[in-house]
């Protein structure tokens, strides 16, 4: 905008701006208490859903730790298989010796264990004589079970001297059908999930839903008492109550009813002092556009100059450098490009980044106060500009960090000078202190030369200098472009990620494909599609030797995109071919909201079916962006694509949030399935999630199918299909022809 149009839009707002103010005052104030309101009708409604979150979470933890629990028993019977058979075998020989050996192992096992027993098929213990009878509680639930085949029914048992709650699982001896393998444990991991997710004026409650009035657990301590509220009001009492499947359990939210008053009164105030200084604002407003029409241009100077500088140093701020740096490197760029034409040799050693880094500075700001910290900055700022020659270009890019452009500076001389700067820095004191007090740096020092692309590259490398330095000492000189192992590792990194981004420039990326056989000798045609790169060179580029950069750096949305408009592209061309195929989708695809939208677009432009298509989410991407994940899922799959969870078991919370994420299949972790054919646990890990697979009614797919001998083990189990170099190598499948 230029100046004299500013001054005819102030001076139209002067000749208006007076009637309006008062009855702009009027409508705040009328906004304000408004928005008051609605905005305590927003909280009240926020902390409904705050409060289900909170007890899904709770649920969810819960869930965790029983189905954890319960696979550690499962574990546990068959490291101990043979112990446990002595023990069914002897019955009521059984010493108290023998008896203890495998509660000790499993106590060690698992944590909060009390004490086991062998429930038969009667629900009688057979170790009676050593663990005594079980209380009437601990005897209703076993027979329940039995008769019910599954513990559905789970809730706390409490004597005169503790409280514990019992998990039943099938003994996994022979001779075991329908008999138990009986489990009590202490509570106090439930009683933790619960203060884990306490809220500020909230008491949680876990009740018996069988027993009104009944609290098992709480986070309150006056426990007695909500007995007695329960009683006389009920679950009204209460602002949130849920159940917990399979248990006899429902949780419970309680808020201090004086919160809801205080927010009331405290958004009121709010409101009226919000106003008041609105008002004030607009009044001030008002009188300054009175007095800055002459003076317009002076302030618009003013403000170029302070959305430029730092205000303490007078030094170019972050946005100047930024622009100055990236308007260099760009002009670097042009200038190598024009030589590579012209057949002319360019110096690529000139120019010159220093990343200056002060050493504890926060020391001195809480030591001697922030105003000495300040003298030392703008002391730090004129020592910079009298050492640095004239056409350096200088900025103070954060609190004690500053930045340096030495656009004519030789890489051989840039170490050297940048320890007389360190040097010149150090010498730097202040007069009004009475001790002597010094300053240190730690500088990084970057060369701008042909692999540098951008300015980002260059405050991350500069970043992975200063901490280096900071690593070795502080107080030092570390340059980018040396031998160090960290910065020739960020070096690289940094070269593939410029090799990524050409190469989707220059169409390098190639498709292959990997098929997924089934195991069950049901006829199909699946295949996996694999993304591969080719280098400048042409030689062929591994996944996993630019995948990991492109993602911690971004380009990995760029390279879902290409491979899923091609595989379309590549259906598209082959109308005949009915086979189906797997796209994997990287968490950083799936937090895009706008990527459903651009699938469909490609649907549409192509004309694929989607029920060819089946997408695959890793676990750990799926966990990361929960809302944005299942947003995505639902969506395609009302389209009528299918889903695959990739990696299955890699997570901490694989089988809780499985039930979270409505997958089609599951494609078990290749880690658990290289060496099932030497690793019986792996096996009884993978049987454990084809039951669960099938508990679920999805399929199960395993990876890293290297021999037959694993083939036949997974097939002994019963997994749907099977992927990796015994089944079919990947094979070349679609390259852009140049």
């Amino acid at each position: 905008m230029n100046y004299s149009s500013l001054q005819q839009q102030q001076s139209k707002a002067l000749k208006t701006s007076k009637a309006v103010v008062v009855l702009t005052s009027f409508l705040i104030l009328i906004l304000l208490i408004s928005q008051s309101f609605s905005a305590n009708k927003i909280h009240h409604s926020y902390q409904e859903s705050l409060m289900d979150s909170v007890t899904d979470r709770i649920l969810s933890d819960y869930q965790e730790y029983f189905t954890h629990l319960r696979l550690e028993i499962d574990l546990f019977q068959q490291k101990q298989l043979n112990a446990i058979e002595n023990l069914e075998e002897k019955g009521i020989e059984v010493s108290k010796e023998e008896y203890m050996q495998v509660l000790t192992s499993l106590k060690n096992d698992i944590d909060n264990t009390r004490l086991f027993a062998l429930i038969d098929q009667n629900g009688q213990g057979s170790l009676k004589h050593i663990t005594g009878n079980f209380l009437p509680d601990c005897e209703n639930e076993i027979a329940t079970t039995i008769v019910d085949g599954v513990q559905e029914k789970l809730f706390l048992h409490r004597s005169k001297s503790s409280i514990h709650f019992d998990l039943l699982q099938p003994l996994a001896t022979s001779s075991g059908e329908n008999s138990f393998f009986f489990v009590a444990f202490n509570p106090d991991i439930l009683t933790d999930i619960l203060t884990k997710y306490q809220l500020p004026h909230q008491q949680l409650f876990l009740m018996r839903s069988d027993l009104p009035g009944e609290i098992e657990l709480s986070t309150e301590k006056g426990e007695s008492n909500y007995n007695e509220l329960i009683l006389g009001e009920g679950l009204n009492s209460f602002n949130f109550v849920k159940p917990i499947p399979h248990t006899l359990w429902q949780l419970a939210i309680r808020q201090s009813p004086e919160y809801s008053n205080d927010l009331y009164r405290q958004g009121l105030i709010k409101a009226i002092l919000i106003w008041g200084l609105l008002t004030l604002f607009i009044y001030l407003f008002y009188r300054q556009k009175k007095h800055s029409l002459q003076k317009q241009l002076k302030v618009e100077q003013t403000l170029v100059y302070v959305d430029n500088h730092d205000q303490l140093t007078g030094l170019a701020n972050r946005v100047n450098f930024d622009r100055q740096l990236s308007e260099y490197i760009e002009a670097n760029r042009l200038l190598a490009h024009n030589s590579i034409n012209a057949n002319t040799l360019v110096n690529d050693q000139v120019g010159v980044v220093m990343h200056i880094d002060l050493d504890k500075f926060q020391v001195i700001n809480n030591s001697l106060s922030y105003a000495i910290g300040d003298k030392f900055l703008h002391q730090i700022s004129i020592g910079l500009k009298n050492f640095l020659p004239d056409n350096a270009i200088v900025s103070r890019l954060g609190n004690d960090e500053f930045a340096v452009l030495l656009p004519v500076m030789l890489f051989s001389e840039a170490k050297d000078y940048a320890h007389e700067l360190r040097l010149e820095i150090q010498g730097i004191r202040i007069p009004e202190l009475e001790k002597d007090t010094n300053i240190t740096a730690s500088i990084g020092v970057i060369i701008l030369d042909h692999s540098i692309f951008d300015a980002q590259q260059v405050y991350s490398s500069l970043g992975q200098a200063v901490r280096l330095a900071k690593e070795k000492g502080r107080n030092r000189v570390q340059v980018y472009q040396s031998d160090d192992e960290q910065l020739v590792l960020h070096a690289k990194e940094m070269e593939v990620l410029h090799d990524v981004a050409e190469g989707l420039k220059e169409n390098r990326l190639l498709l292959y494909r990997q098929e997924i056989k089934s195991l069950k000798n049901i006829h199909s045609s699946h295949y996996e599609v694999l993304v591969r790169m080719k280098n400048a060179q042409g030689a062929l580029v591994p996944p996993n030797h630019f995948i990991p950069a492109a993602e911690k750096y971004g380009l990995i949305r760029q390279i879902d995109q290409w491979v899923i408009e091609h595989t379309f592209k590549m259906l598209a061309s082959q109308p005949d071919d009915n086979k189906t195929y797997s796209i994997n989708l990287s968490g950083v695809t799936i937090a895009d909201r706008d990527i459903y939208s651009q699938v469909i677009k490609l649907f549409e432009q192509y004309q694929v079916s989607a029920k060819r298509i089946c997408f695959e989410v890793t676990e750990t991407s799926a966990i990361s962006h929960i809302d944005s994940a299942l947003y995505f899922i639902h969506k395609m799959k009302d389209f009528g694509c299918s889903f695959s969870l990739d990696d299955f078991g890699s997570g901490l919370s694989s089988f809780s949030y499985l039930q979270k994420l409505p997958v089609d299949i599951i494609k078990i972790d290749g880690v658990f399935v290289r060496d099932i054919d030497t690793n019986p646990v792996n096996r009884v890990f993978v049987e454990n999630i084809k039951r669960t697979a099938d508990a679920m009614n999805k399929k199960t797919i395993a990876e890293f199918v290297e021999n037959s001998v694993i083939e036949e083990i997974l097939i002994e189990i019963g997994i749907d299909y099977g992927q990796g170099y015994n089944i079919h190598k990947p094979e070349l499948w679609y390259e852009v022809t140049q």
